[in-house]
């Protein structure tokens, strides 16, 4: 793999700085969510989410919507290929629930986000964020979201999922 120029990530658990791509912390040995970044579609090298041109061959990248953790600055895909919907939570293997986005890797449990928090929706040439009946709510740009009621979303627009601080990206 390539790595890409000029962009490092930081491990959700212990802060240590790697490439783009890494699929575990070289440091502590914590996973990386798989996808980090979407394959370039010319030459499958991994991108960073919200890169306008591969950095291995230079071809043009379409956008897609994103979320950056505030904390360490990682920068995670929300829809990948023709999802339309993505849920947002984590992980729990006793129940079984295994969210489409996992943030667990980022103090999930320990920062109240549920295994169900909320859902991302791509409708009408947009994406709108909804909160999923979370017991330590769903927030947009610090006012909190009705269980069941999407709103949209907006480039920079702040998001916190109990209290895991996300960033969205339009793409």
């Amino acid at each position: 793999m390539i790595p890409l120029r000029g962009r490092r990530i930081a491990c959700a658990q212990c802060g240590t700085v790697t490439d783009p791509g890494a699929r575990f912390c070289p440091a502590c040995g914590q996973p990386f969510p798989n996808p980090i970044g979407l394959a370039c579609p010319q030459c499958a090298s991994a991108g960073v989410p919200g890169t306008e041109f591969c950095e291995a061959c230079g071809v043009a990248l379409p956008a897609r919507p994103y979320v950056i953790i505030n904390k360490t600055g990682l920068r995670l895909n929300l829809l990948a290929g023709d999802q339309t919907s993505v849920v947002v939570g984590r992980a729990d293997a006793l129940s079984g629930v295994a969210p489409d986005l996992n943030l667990d890797p980022y103090a999930g449990e320990l920062a109240g986000l549920s295994r169900r928090h909320a859902r991302v929706l791509w409708q009408e040439g947009r994406c709108w964020i909804e909160d999923l009946n979370s017991v330590n709510w769903t927030y947009l740009n610090n006012q909190r979201l009705s269980p069941d009621k999407p709103l949209p979303l907006n480039d920079g627009d702040l998001l916190r999922l109990g209290n895991v601080l996300l960033t969205f990206c339009a793409g």
